[in-house]
């Protein structure tokens, strides 16, 4: 059976950096930055899991479309933003809340496996 799960991924484009998948395979969240390598995006990654309890949540509204989207900060600093874009602020809330949850109850004994697009 599927479960969400996290994934590492190299882009030819934009380098390395991580996405978490629901158990359909859908992106929920990612990182908010890209990393040099896939070793500095697991230590950035388990960095998330550990300290997820003590993130604050952000919710407001992006781009020329001002569609709302979620971030979820750590020290003033931005981890994991949305990978989506939503028309209703309670979409998007409702989409953070889910990612906090699924995080929390994600297997995340071993890295996931890096794969290139």
């Amino acid at each position: 059976m599927a479960v969400a799960r996290f994934q590492i991924y190299r882009s030819a484009s934009t380098g390395v950096t991580w996405r978490f998948l629901s158990a359909n395979n859908r992106s929920i969240g990612q990182a908010a930055d890209t990393f040099d390598d896939a070793s500095s995006c697991a230590v950035a990654l388990r960095d998330l899991c550990e300290r997820l309890s003590s993130a604050s949540v952000i919710i407001n509204r992006e781009g020329p479309k001002q569609l709302w989207a979620w971030r979820i900060r750590i020290a003033d600093q931005d981890l994991a933003v949305s990978s989506r874009r939503y028309h209703r602020r309670v979409q998007a809330s409702y989409a953070c809340r889910s990612f906090l949850e699924l995080v929390a109850e994600a297997p995340n004994s071993e890295l996931p496996r890096l794969v290139h697009f």
